[in-house]
């Protein structure tokens, strides 16, 4: 039987990959309060729910071509805002 690779390094859970995560979890978090109400509603819809652009059109009930655009400028925001959470978190170590 050959070692798979893949299949061991999926099911290696560590105290370090749980804390990485946490982290993360809590950094993106943090990024995500930064953005105005529409972006993050836009974002947290597609990104995280996985929800169409037309599903997020008829939940937020704007046009898909604003769902589009708000999700682009959301996109850049958190981009921003994840860039800036990371360099202030090297400048506290």
């Amino acid at each position: 039987m050959e070692f798979d690779e893949k299949l061991h390094l999926e099911s290696c859970v560590t105290p370090e990959t749980i804390a990485v995560a946490g982290d993360d979890r809590k950094c993106l978090t943090l990024a995500l309060e930064t953005l105005p109400p529409r972006f993050r509603e836009v974002i947290v819809l597609r990104e995280l729910e996985g929800y169409s652009y037309k599903e997020i059109a008829a939940i937020a009930a704007i046009p898909v071509g604003t769902v589009m655009s708000s999700l682009s400028r959301a996109r850049r925001q958190l981009c921003f805002a994840l860039a800036n959470s990371e360099r202030e978190t090297h400048r506290e170590m």
